[in-house]
């Protein structure tokens, strides 16, 4: 029996959904990093769920993409919230 997987943290969904909007726009993470100001090594972070990202960042990515998610907000705002109240916990899931 296989073990069942929890599904993953709010940031690190975010995470995919960035970088699948970015593969869209044809930009590698260099040339997005770039356009973004930010490191290679920060946007696999952002990318990978383990940085979080701000309103104004993703904004700018959707921008830099040409993709408008009405959506993509919302889940950046849902991804930096604290878990039942308790200081450093944004983004995390229960129980891990």
């Amino acid at each position: 029996m296989s073990e069942q997987q929890s599904p993953p943290c709010p940031r690190t969904r975010l995470g995919a959904k960035l970088r699948r909007m970015r593969r869209q726009a044809g930009l590698t993470l260099d040339q997005a990093a770039s356009r973004l100001d930010k490191s290679r090594s920060s946007m696999y972070r952002i990318e990978n769920g383990r940085t979080r990202v701000d309103v104004h960042l993703a904004r700018s990515m959707m921008d830099l993409y040409g993709i408008r998610d009405i959506t993509l907000l919302e889940e950046v705002r849902e991804a930096v919230k604290p878990v039942g109240g308790l200081p450093g916990t944004e983004g995390a899931t229960r129980g891990q």
